[in-house]
């Protein structure tokens, strides 16, 4: 039951769309407890889905992740929740008490989900039409089909801590965009770093500024004071004068990037001389997403308003395919616009795949009325064409667990259909390497490299094409065509070496050891098991 006594109002959850928001009042811990309660069992099931990522993730890190797993998570709850300032982990154990779990494994199931993409324009100046400053963030992350709802949370400290209001999802105390009652805003944006989560007394400033700052200038003091940040991330930031800031932070390290003018735009990969050695998220589509964003805002500036901000975050201009790179991908989950001026957030009640062109609500902090209109949903949402590409995009999330699962030929089946009806919003060469990686799976080498040979051209995407040679080595090397397989495994290298700033870690780091293996020796065990399918839905 929750828990209200001494309250000064009752808290309370509301339902808009897919949109879930939260009222939360107290102590961080009753807090905490709160956000369980009222999420009810969507905080189970999401719990349950990030415990077992967590586990797979230390699974995989043999050793040393079992021990870090059993030190550091009961280190934070246990411990180090006393001194940590902005009360993360005091507010984690209130989950806890709520879920009937450990401290530590609410911590873990609240950290198992790391890692994705965001899509962000900060603007102020001579960029908006009143000089003040607005934030434009796409949060890309995958709902795990329907499961991760966006949420909005009130916070009402009773600590004094200022009143703030944040987007994020269940179990997450984190602002991936938030604002408080003084008009000072700051968002996340996920960064891979070589060091993506600290150990020890971390601390977690993106939080302590939400509740404490007043303007852009303390909260970049509060950055640079923390010794552990905690997380690695890019950190947008604004306030109610018109200040804003980018700083690119790993838990030790930490740049702050001023634009030349008065906006910029940011997705997943450093740009200062500091953090550039630290980047293990380099790739093409974190490129093509803030190439993409400059491009949706550059027509606007001067411009820019909240509702100006909408039409930025639905952009799409610089693909047609649904499985691409662009600003309003079909991996957003929270898509939001701030203007700290009116300390207003505005959040999508949409779901994704087409999050942001939903009708965007406005929230502020602490309880009075919101003075603020509504942001009107995109006339092209519930037509003809865009119930066609949320039925594509179910299909190609369908294909991708029937694999996942085992189910290999169901799957197979999908992409087979898609390539037979010339489906005109898969991006044709993706398409081809899903069908590649079924046969090859499925030891049909043949046709896999029939398939495969087509992907080797200037036309076909960087990771596609990097993926797609060193498989051909791999099926040419099955059938016992070894020569052919060693130029394949080189001509990988060589593309990969065109790019050296793409090294990321999951999809573009592994096909370089993968193609030094199969020089090495002729690699007949069949495709590794974390191939990846390079779809770009979620």
């Amino acid at each position: 039951m929750l828990e209200t006594a001494d309250l000064p109002a009752q808290p309370r959850r509301e339902d808009h769309g897919a949109l879930i928001v939260l009222h939360l009042y107290g102590t961080y811990h009753a807090m905490g407890r709160q956000h369980v309660e009222l999420l009810g069992t969507l905080a189970r099931d999401v719990y349950e889905l990030q415990r077992a990522d967590w586990a797979r993730l230390i699974a995989s890190l043999g050793a040393v992740g079992k021990i870090v797993d059993s030190a550091l998570p009961p280190f934070w709850s246990g411990l180090w929740w006393r001194w940590e300032g902005s009360h993360l982990y005091d507010e984690i154990n209130g989950m806890a008490d709520a879920l009937g779990v450990s401290g530590a494994d609410a911590w873990r199931g609240v950290f198992g989900v790391l890692g994705s993409g965001t899509t962000t324009f900060v603007a102020t100046g001579t960029a908006t039409a009143d000089g003040s400053a607005i934030i434009g963030k796409n949060t890309d992350w995958t709902d795990s089909y329907g499961l991760r709802r966006p949420v909005v949370i009130h916070y009402n400290p009773s600590n004094g801590d200022l009143p703030h209001v944040m987007a994020t999802w269940p179990l997450l105390g984190a602002p991936l965009v938030g604002v408080n009652s003084a008009g000072f805003a700051i968002g996340m944006n996920f960064f891979m770093a070589d060091e993506v989560l600290g150990f020890g007394p971390t601390q977690w400033p993106w939080r302590r500024a939400l509740q404490k700052a007043t303007s852009v200038r303390q909260g970049v003091r509060m950055f640079k004071r923390a010794r552990n940040r905690g997380l690695a991330g890019f950190i947008s930031m604004a306030d109610a004068s018109g200040d804003i800031a980018l700083l690119e932070c790993a838990p030790r390290q930490l740049a702050v990037f001023r634009p030349d003018g008065d906006w910029l735009a940011q997705s997943n990969h450093a740009r200062t001389k500091r953090l550039l050695p630290h980047d293990r998220g380099g790739s093409p589509e974190s490129d093509q997403r803030r190439v993409a964003m400059e491009a949706a805002v550059q027509p606007h500036l001067g411009k820019i308003t909240p509702e100006i901000a909408t039409l930025i975050l639905r952009d799409r201009s610089n693909s047609p395919y649904v499985n691409e790179a662009v600003v309003a991908n079909t991996a957003v989950l929270n898509s939001n616009v701030v203007n700290p001026a009116a300390r207003t957030l505005w959040h999508s009640t949409a779901q994704q795949p087409q999050a942001p062109f939903g009708e965007m609500l406005p929230f502020s902090p602490g309880d009075s009325p919101v003075d603020a209109a509504a942001l009107p949903a995109d006339p092209r949402l519930g037509t003809p064409e865009m119930d066609h590409e949320a039925h594509v995009v179910a299909e190609v999330r369908r294909a991708v667990r029937l694999f996942n699962e085992g189910k290999v030929e169901d799957a197979g089946a999908i992409w087979d259909a898609f390539a037979d009806s010339g489906e005109p919003l898969l991006e044709p060469h993706r398409l081809t390497w899903a069908r590649g990686r079924v046969r090859w799976t499925l030891g049909r080498w043949d046709e896999a490299a029939a398939l495969l040979a087509a992907l080797d051209g200037d036309d076909t995407p960087f990771d596609v094409r990097a993926h797609a040679l060193v498989a051909s080595g791999w099926a040419a090397d099955r059938v016992d065509r070894r020569e052919d397989a060693v130029r394949l495994y080189r001509q990988a290298l060589v593309h990969l070496d065109t790019r050296p700033e793409y090294n990321h870690q999951l999809t573009i780091g592994p096909v370089r050891s993968w193609a030094a293996a199969g020089l090495k020796a002729p690699q007949t065990a069949g495709p590794p098991q974390e191939t990846p399918h390079l779809q770009m839905v979620a």
